[in-house]
């Protein structure tokens, strides 16, 4: 009985020797302890040990960083709290449920340093990084068996990333494949993109492509990275590469970052093995404080607002807060305002510097400055305040006011009628001036044209006009006529009548004759001959029209006259005349009886002297003719018409 315990002891001892030896699945592996705290560390690990290095409990998108070096080949693995026990409990680890695996490291050897960003898919969890020199059952022969001592150091730590890193972290890729480090995003021209590369295994290429670019090599068949900017390329990246390369040729597309394992191009890599690399994206964006306006500042008005922008200022990646815009307008080195845009105004002429300064969030500074030429660009304002037509006649006053404006200042002002300056102004004090003048004759009837004419300091004139009509508010002055007269029947009468009217150079007469009646009729000028045919009283009117067409009227009553009845009924002046011309008569006779008396007397005297001395006689008729002279006509004629007027 006693035999059979040793032998069942003796099989234990045996069992536990083969398990240690063939290092048996049902083992807890126990491994040396670090923290990230203490790092750098470094351990001389004999075979079949290993270094479980906590991390601490890190918050999602946190960055870590490693650098480890190792003379001998081991594995680099990386769990969360979780998923550690899998891999110290013997089980199967191997995969990307349980480890980390864009941070493992199978058969490292060398030095190689590595990002990693805290996955964002979880709460804040604590993590291990462990460095593994053994041989485990589920290694299926992959990684590192250990067989021999490993001299390692490891350092570690958190990065605080600069202002504008955009992707820190490592990225693994397959035979034949990319992956995108960082895009897409958008940069302004003269941006620089600091691309750092650092690698772990395989022989990666990093591309920049804009995105019209990628969409051509983004393809799995039939792709083609040529059109990718080959001035961002960096080839066959074998360890650690730093390119700042200056954002240009992008056509203002957004761009991608490309770790490329595919063949090619010429001086590339293979893409032949996996391939595992950090690339670090950071910009240092351009500072170009860009001063614009709306309108355009190569002119600008005296007294008009602008608006100064700075919005044209390349700002895509956010580098210039509002904050950090600042203008110095009056140029004493001060800033006047500060925010992207501001407005301002200049109240003379002349040419201005305004500076725009810019300070970015990673507290770089840069300005710029621009001069504004500032010029009297705008003519002034003028309004003449006349509302509706106006209607003014000769001898009236006309009374017009006007007011004016300008940007910078009124030198002079005109008021012009019909473009004739007929006042002015030199010294313009007041924004408003009157006009008041009379309307002469020496104006025509009509339309014209009064402007105010304003002149500003630049020279610039611009004027303001209405239109007044003159009229003529006065009808024609007639002179004396005779008002009654009488005339006979079938004798031409001649009527005339004289009008004046200084506003008119032009009279228009007409004269109407039996107006009312069927035979009435009318003619025209200042002077008419009419025969009347019918006895009665008549009233002829005469019209005066001037230009304006204003009318005055002379009306005559005619009493028009038989020859019987003219002489029936004699008119003082026919009694007058008739007394005339009976005195006249008389005269006439008496000189005539008196002459043939005296002729009888001297005939009797000759008649007795002849017949004393016949000579005598001829005598005497000679003397006689002398003194009383021949016989002639007589001087009195008839009238051959009437004459009626003025």
């Amino acid at each position: 009985m006693r035999w059979a315990y040793v032998v069942v002891l003796g099989i234990i001892v045996l069992s536990s020797l083969a398990s240690t030896v063939n290092a048996s699945p049902k083992g807890v592996i126990s491994c040396d302890n670090s923290d990230l705290a203490s790092l750098p560390d470094n351990w001389s690990m004999a075979d079949q040990t290993c270094v479980r290095v906590n991390l601490g409990i890190q918050e999602p998108g946190t960055i870590l960083f490693f650098d480890v070096s190792t003379n001998q080949e081991i594995d680099v693995l990386m769990f969360s709290a979780n998923s550690v026990s899998v891999y110290q409990n013997e089980q199967s680890y191997r995969s990307a449920s349980v480890w980390q695996s864009e941070s493992v490291f199978e058969s490292f050897s060398g030095s190689g340093e590595w990002h990693w960003t805290v996955p964002s898919d979880r709460e804040e969890t604590r993590w291990y990084l462990v460095l593994d020199n053994r041989e485990h059952p589920q290694d299926e022969g992959e990684g590192a068996q250990g067989g021999q001592s490993a001299e390692v150091s490891l350092d570690g730590g958190t990065i605080i990333s600069q202002q504008y890193t955009l992707s820190d972290s490592i990225h693994r890729v397959g035979v034949g494949g990319y992956a995108i480090a960082h895009g897409p995003f958008s940069v302004d021209d003269g941006t620089f993109v600091e691309i750092h590369a650092r690698t772990m295994e395989g022989y990666p290429d990093i591309y920049v492509m804009t995105e019209s670019a990628y969409s051509i090599y983004a393809p799995s068949v039939n792709w083609s990275a040529a059109s990718r900017i080959v001035s961002a390329d960096m080839l066959l990246v074998t360890n650690e590469r730093y390119l700042p390369w200056e954002a240009t040729d992008t056509y203002g597309e957004d761009i991608y970052v490309i770790v490329d394992n595919r063949q090619g191009p010429g001086g590339g890599g293979a893409g032949t093995a996996p391939a595992g690399v950090t690339v670090t994206i950071t910009l240092t964006p351009v500072l170009d404080p860009t001063i614009s306006s709306e309108p355009s500042l190569d002119s600008v008005d005296v007294g008009a607002t602008i608006t100064l922008s700075a919005l044209d200022t390349p700002n895509k990646s956010n580098q210039i807060p509002e904050s950090g815009f600042s203008w110095d307008i009056d140029g004493d080195g001060l800033a006047d305002a500060t925010g992207p845009t501001t407005s301002h105004s200049w109240d003379s002429p002349g040419n201005y510097t305004i500076r725009l300064s810019v300070m970015s969030v990673d507290s770089r500074s840069a300005s710029s400055t621009r001069v504004i030429q500032v010029q009297d660009i705008s003519d002034p304002i003028v309004t003449i305040g006349a509302g509706g037509q106006i209607l003014k006649g000769f001898g009236e006053n006309i009374v017009l006011s006007g007011t004016f404006t300008d940007n910078w200042g009124v030198d002079s002002l005109d008021w012009l009628l019909d473009d004739v300056v007929i006042e002015s102004n030199y010294s313009v004090t007041e924004p408003s001036s009157t006009l008041s003048f009379d309307i002469s004759t020496d104006y025509a009837a009509g339309n014209h044209v009064i402007s105010l004419r304003v002149n500003d300091r630049a020279g610039r004139s611009s004027q303001d006009d209405v239109t007044i009509t003159i009229i003529d508010v006065t009808p024609p002055a007639i002179g004396t006529f005779q008002e009654e007269l009488e005339v006979n029947v079938g004798v031409p009468t001649e009527f005339h009548l004289m009008a004046e009217d200084l506003e008119s150079d032009k009279l228009e007469y007409t004269w109407t004759f039996e107006q009312g009646t069927a035979n009435e009729v009318q003619f025209s000028g200042p002077q008419v001959i009419y025969i009347f045919e019918s006895v009665g009283p008549q009233y002829v009117a005469c019209q005066v029209e001037n230009e304006a067409g204003l009318v005055s009227v002379a009306e005559m009553l005619v009493i028009v006259e038989s020859e019987e009845d003219g002489q029936a009924g004699l008119s003082l002046f026919s009694i007058v005349l008739i007394a005339v011309m009976v005195l006249l008569l008389l005269s006439l006779g008496g000189f005539v009886a008196f002459n043939l008396a005296v002729k009888r007397r001297i005939s009797n005297i000759s008649e007795d002297e002849e017949q004393d001395d016949p000579s005598s006689a001829s005598s005497l008729k000679e003397v006689q003719v002398a003194m009383w002279g021949g016989p002639d006509e007589s001087p009195f004629q008839p009238p051959s018409r009437q004459t009626i007027g003025t």
